[in-house]
């Protein structure tokens, strides 16, 4: 009885010392991963913080930088209302920016189709040149023999202004496409040749030397060598004819045209619609950023390698540090 009594008090009182080394483990395990999920915690409003800053700054860059070059535009349309408007100069030399809404719902109705011819038109011929004034160059660099046969002749029409050909052009093809074409393609491919010809006479001797030591062929060379050496060179040249091609369209819209922009801008000026022509000339102008827009799209990605854009990125970067 008495041994009974005491030994029940004794279980009861080894209970709780048991319950608590049993519950020991959890709770220090608890303590020990507290502190790391705390930090946890605290990191991720932190890096969120990071991340909104670095957006809200590249938004201010943009910004910044969207009104800077706004800035001349803005002030240069703020001239034009005040001068046209304030009556300084006549509407048949500077009309109105209301005129030239006028004229562009006048001429709406035609700008479609016009549109269609102009692009169409501008974006073969220059299309054709490419292709064939690259080619020219690199066949003439490749060849001696073919650059001594036809360099005296690429010589010759290079500096020929291209509009003095139209009357040639008009007997020689007649009116239609073709001529018109044919006349934004030669404008194009002419100067296209003479820079490849030149970007290949430029190509570093060290790396062709290099090669053939290695035992390249000739062949090989220009294909791996001065073909991919001369690619950054033309993209100058390449964005210039572009724009020169929609110069060159509206020459040849001259050859009997009946339609496109060109023609519709003839037409403005027999009626002596200053404010029609600036319509057309301003879709001119949008045209021409477009086309140069993407051909700047599309020469990053492949001219990414350069040594030219690698120095452009290196002195952007310490522009803005400063």
């Amino acid at each position: 009885m008495t041994a009974a009594a005491t030994t029940a008090p004794a279980a009861a009182s080894a209970g709780p010392p048991a319950a608590t080394a049993a519950t020991a483990l959890p709770v220090t395990e608890a303590r020990r991963t507290a502190p790391t999920l705390a930090a946890a915690d605290a990191s991720r409003p932190a890096g969120a913080e990071v991340a909104a800053s670095r957006i809200g700054r590249a938004a201010r860059r943009l910004a910044r930088r969207v009104a800077i070059r706004s800035l001349v535009p803005a002030l240069l349309v703020a001239a034009w209302c005040a001068v046209s408007y304030g009556g300084l100069v006549r509407a048949i030399y500077l009309p109105t920016p209301s005129a030239l809404w006028s004229a562009f719902v006048d001429m709406r109705a035609a700008l479609p189709g016009a549109l269609v011819t102009s692009v169409g038109m501008t974006l073969t011929g220059y299309g054709l040149g490419l292709v064939l004034g690259v080619g020219m160059g690199l066949v003439f660099a490749y060849s001696r023999m073919l650059r001594d046969l036809f360099g005296g002749v690429l010589d010759f029409i290079r500096p020929a202004p291209v509009f003095a050909l139209i009357p040639l052009f008009l007997l020689w093809f007649g009116i239609g496409r073709g001529p018109q074409i044919a006349l934004i393609t030669m404008g194009t491919s002419v100067v296209l040749s003479v820079t490849t010809l030149d970007a290949v006479r430029n190509v570093s001797p060290t790396h062709i030397r290099a090669a053939a030591t290695m035992g390249a062929s000739r062949r090989a060379i220009y294909r791996t060598i001065v073909v991919p050496s001369i690619f950054p060179h033309l993209l100058g040249a390449v964005r210039f004819s572009a724009v020169a091609a929609w110069g060159l369209d509206v020459a040849a819209e001259l050859i009997g045209s009946q339609n496109g922009l060109g023609y519709l801008m003839m037409t403005r000026e027999q009626y002596i619609d200053t404010a029609g022509i600036l319509v057309v000339v301003v879709l001119y102008g949008l045209l021409a950023t477009v086309l140069d827009r993407v051909i700047v799209l599309v020469e990053r990605p492949l001219t990414g390698w350069t040594t030219r854009e690698q120095q452009s990125a290196a002195a952007d970067a310490a522009f803005r540090g400063n």
